[in-house]
């Protein structure tokens, strides 16, 4: 997606001016590509909660946990980076400009190979931030080591670039990567918040849609990571009103709160997912809670709030979201599954709650059955059904009897 087309487009935002005919869709953002939630993976149902935060898995990505060394900035010469042999640096053309420090927004003209004098096979004009796990690591590690101005040459092993998996068909799995790369500038954006208003959701933007080629890689920790800054450049003032109920008031603000409020409700939904496939639920219920402030008849977040719950054990709170989003969207079938199938674990679990009660107290585990009650056999039916009846009849003619006497 090209980035002045982005700034076109939120520029107009802000402006108010309707983009829907001038743009043709073009320019729109795609919609969340996340709708599709396989749960296929998702633990067995326990019936005691468990302890959080100790297993819980980590999400955030692993960085490279080799000294990175000086480098000698000598030009024509590679220059090992890790002292491993697994990424070298060559300059080719010297830079005079200052070195870019770990968020510091850079465009960079940037082309890959996959063999040193083979062909190109990506070459694209970019903008990032410096270690924010936007690109391939390989940029993250090398970047704060060249100045404006400087064209170098990246070999980097795949663990830095697109590993195992590789790219696509462009870019085998395990495969040596070449890169090159020119730092045409660098300039700090300072605090978020006192960013222009155009830049912002370009920007968060910009990186939600990262965390998302991140997430369909399967690279969770590193769509984590996109996804957090993400929700930080997509920010509205609006969002610290205490006096402002946002499940109902944000379609009262202008079209270009409402449009960032969106996004940023885009941008938490998806990260909650990544969360949830590494199982990071205490990380993932806070989000949905961000969600769901928001939005409150949020479908995807109040299902993914049961489902957390449901991991973590707790029976009646993951009810509660399930049959929560019957009410709202009863025709929600994943929904429907987890009603029946949590209703029959809650009444074997409070079954089993009872018989614990039970034996603390010295009573039997079962309550005792009712008494039997005595069995009529269909001719004991037959004879008091026939005794009912004439006596009714007798009783009947009695008193026809009676009121002729009177």
């Amino acid at each position: 997606m090209n980035l002045l087309c982005l700034k076109s487009y939120f520029a107009e935002k802000m402006s108010g001016v309707s983009n829907i005919d001038m743009m043709e869709g073009e320019t729109e953002f795609p919609e969340d590509i996340l709708d599709d939630d396989d749960y296929s993976e998702m633990p067995e149902l326990t019936e005691s909660p468990k302890k959080t935060g100790v297993s819980e898995a980590k999400d955030t990505p692993n960085e490279a946990k080799e000294e990175i060394h000086e480098t000698s900035g000598i030009v024509g010469e590679w220059e090992d980076i890790l002292g491993s042999g697994r990424l070298r640096k060559k300059i080719l053309i010297e830079g005079t400009g200052d070195k870019p420090d770990k968020s510091i927004r850079v465009r960079i003209h940037l082309k890959e190979f996959l063999y040193e004098d083979g062909d190109c096979i990506k070459d694209e004009e970019l903008e990032m931030n410096v270690g924010e796990f936007e690109l391939v690591q390989a940029l993250d590690l090398i970047l704060p080591l060249m100045r404006v101005g400087e064209t170098c040459r990246i070999e980097s092993e795949s663990a830095f670039c697109y590993g195992e998996q590789g790219d696509g068909d462009r870019v085998p799995g395990n495969h040596k990567l070449y890169l090159e790369v020119e730092l045409i500038s660098a300039r700090d954006l300072g605090p978020i918040r006192d960013l222009p208003d155009p830049d912002r959701p370009v920007i968060g933007n910009e990186k939600r849609l990262r965390g998302n080629y991140w997430f369909n890689r399967g690279d969770y920790s590193q769509a984590i990571q996109c996804y957090r800054k993400a929700a930080e450049f997509l920010y509205d003032e609006n969002l610290d009103d205490q006096e402002l109920e946002l499940n109902f008031d944000r379609f009262l603000l202008p079209p270009a709160s409402q449009r960032i409020i969106e996004d940023r409700v885009k941008t938490l939904n998806n990260m909650c997912q990544a969360q949830m496939k590494l199982k990071a639920w205490d990380s993932a219920l806070v989000t949905v809670n961000q969600v769901l402030r928001i939005e409150v008849r949020n479908e995807k977040a109040i299902f993914r709030k049961g489902k957390i719950h449901k991991a973590l054990g707790n029976v009646k709170e993951s009810l509660a979201m399930m049959e929560k989003v019957l009410r709202i969207y009863p025709h929600n079938r994943l929904a429907q599954v987890e009603v029946k199938e949590l209703t029959k674990k809650l009444k074997e679990t409070t079954l089993k709650e009872q018989r614990m009660a039970r034996k603390m107290l010295g009573l039997p585990e079962d309550p005792p059955p009712p008494p039997p009650q005595p069995l009529i056999t269909k001719n004991e039916q037959i004879i008091r059904a026939t005794l009912g009846a004439i006596v009714a009849l007798t009783i009947a003619i009695l008193v026809r009897e009676i009121s002729k006497l009177f």
